[in-house]
């Protein structure tokens, strides 16, 4: 099986495809395999893994960062051998790919930062929060996003209403993934979410000589689709795309659209 010594942390990984390293991310690998894995294998080396906690990848103890997250991606490319890759990833995998980009600019050729925030308003850390007390109780998680203001009943939907029952939707099912392979490792991932906040880190954005795609869905939450908007303005090369009709879980609901915005982005710079 592909495992990779990430400086001390095993990963389980999965690669397809030649040409420049495209490093797709965020909780477990095959969230990525059905839509995004054969498409951009037709024009990359797509590397794609377990991140720690998840799937068969080892669950450090302690508390963990984004930072963390971040050196995990730099350890399986030392691991793998590549000097630079493009870096992306939705929710979680949007904040490690802005935090690689910030922590390793010199190994990053692009990040692309999907369907995140660059810090949380009130009611999203209220959100979080609860999130963690669902797992606690052994309940699924992030059903529903948060709210963006306190007159919502309750926030958006993660995927479009219907779409479970669709045949991609019946058919993601039957694949192994979740937040955390275990409830200690579910939480501990919320918590780098809940802890996340890269305003400080803003006057480095500003200088970071690596293009940045911000995408979102025009489904998400109003408040995401407003401060990833506040995030791409602080990047010194940024391209920002909002998918219509489209919510949190687009790159599996909306794959055609996703794919088309990811690829046009990096043909875009000459990768």
């Amino acid at each position: 099986m592909p495992y990779a010594n990430a400086g001390g942390v095993r990963l389980y990984y999965e690669r397809a495809g030649e040409g420049t390293p495209l490093i797709l991310q965020a909780h477990h690998h095959s969230a990525w395999m059905p839509f995004q894995l054969p498409y951009f294998a037709q024009f990359y080396q797509v590397i794609t893994f377990d991140r720690r906690g998840t799937g068969r990848s080892d669950i450090p103890p302690g508390d963990w960062t984004a930072a963390d997250l971040a050196s995990d991606v730099r350890g399986l490319m030392d691991a793998l051998d590549l000097e630079r890759a493009i870096v992306g990833g939705a929710s979680l995998g949007g904040v490690i790919a802005c935090q690689f980009g910030l922590d390793y600019p010199d190994r990053s050729l692009a990040l692309i930062v999907g369907h995140t925030t660059p810090w949380l308003w009130p009611l999203g850390r209220q959100w979080l929060e609860e999130q963690i007390e669902t797992v606690k109780r052994g309940e699924r998680p992030i059903v529903l996003q948060p709210r963006s203001y306190d007159w919502e009943a309750e926030g958006p939907p993660t995927a479009a209403p219907g779409f479970a029952e669709t045949v991609a939707g019946r058919y993601l099912r039957t694949l192994r993934g979740s937040l955390g392979e275990t409830p200690e490792a579910a939480i501990q991932a919320l918590r780098v979410l809940l802890h996340w906040d890269m305003r400080p880190r803003y006057p480095e954005l500003r200088h970071l000589d690596v293009p940045a795609l911000v995408i979102v869905g025009g489904n998400e939450p109003q408040k995401t689709i407003e401060l990833s908007y506040e995030w791409h303005q602080q990047f010194k090369s940024s391209d920002y795309v909002i998918l219509p009709n489209t919510h949190h879980g687009a790159a599996r609901e909306n794959p055609l659209g996703w794919n088309e915005a990811v690829h046009g982005f990096l043909r875009r710079h000459g990768l």
